[in-house]
C-alpha cells in the first residue's frame, strides 16, 4: 500500500492519522513540489493533488474516499465513524474541506508570486476560513467524546492553519479539543514539520 502525499498536507494527514491509529504501515511517497505538473509524482492523480492511495492495483483519489476505502478494508466496525451518515458531521467535514481548500488556494497563489493581499478573491478566501471556523466552533460538540475521523480532520486542518498563519486562530475551544487529540501518540506521529 502506497500513499502519495506531502509532509505538510492536511488532506493527507487525516488519512495518515487513521492509518497510524490502526498501526497500519504504508509506504509514504512524497509528491515533492506541488507546483509540478507531472501526474506520476501524484500517484497518477489527474488533478495533480495529494493524497492518492495505491493498493494492489486499486487507485483512490481524495482523502475522504481513501478513508472510506481503508475503513471497508481494515476496520469494518468503523471505530472512528468514517462512514457516518449524520448530516451534522458530514456538514462539518464539508466545511473543514472548504477551509482547507481556501487556505491551499491562498498558499499556492503566494508561492507563484501573486500579491494575495491586493486581490479581492483572496480576501474572500480568508473570510471563508474565518466563517468556517466560526461555524465549526458553534458546532464544537460534534468533536467531543471518543476520537473520530471528524476530530482527526479538525486536528489536521487546525495544525496546518497554525503552521502557515494566514488567519489568527481565535477559537480557543476548538484549539483545546485539538490539544486533547494531540495527546494521542497516533495523532502526533504525523505532525507536519515546522
Amino acid at each position: 500500500m502506497q500513499l502519495y502525499y506531502t509532509p505538510r498536507s492536511h488532506f493527507s494527514r487525516k488519512v495518515r492519522i487513521l492509518l497510524d491509529a490502526w498501526n497500519r504501515p504504508v509506504e509514504l511517497i512524497d509528491a515533492g513540489d506541488v507546483g509540478e505538473d507531472d501526474a506520476s509524482g501524484f500517484g497518477g492523480h489527474p488533478l495533480l493533488q495529494v493524497p492518492t492511495l495505491r493498493d494492489e492495483g486499486t487507485v483512490i483519489f481524495d482523502s475522504d474516499h481513501i478513508a472510506r476505502y481503508l475503513v471497508r478494508k481494515l476496520d469494518p466496525g468503523d471505530e472512528f465513524q468514517v462512514e457516518t451518515t449524520d448530516a451534522r458531521v458530514l456538514n462539518a467535514r464539508a466545511v473543514m474541506n472548504g477551509v482547507m481548500a481556501a487556505e491551499v488556494e491562498i498558499l499556492l497563489a503566494k508561492r507563484s508570486g501573486i500579491d494575495v493581499d491586493r486581490l479581492e478573491r483572496f480576501r474572500k478566501k480568508r473570510i471563508t476560513i474565518r466563517r468556517g471556523l466560526d461555524w465549526l466552533d458553534e458546532g464544537r460538540a460534534l468533536f467531543e467524546g471518543e476520537p473520530t475521523y471528524a476530530g482527526f480532520h479538525l486536528t489536521a486542518m487546525w495544525e496546518h492553519l497554525a503552521l502557515y498563519g494566514l488567519v489568527p486562530l481565535e477559537w480557543p475551544r476548538l484549539e483545546a479539543r485539538v490539544e486533547e487529540l494531540l495527546a494521542l501518540p497516533y495523532v502526533t506521529r504525523s505532525r507536519p514539520p515546522r
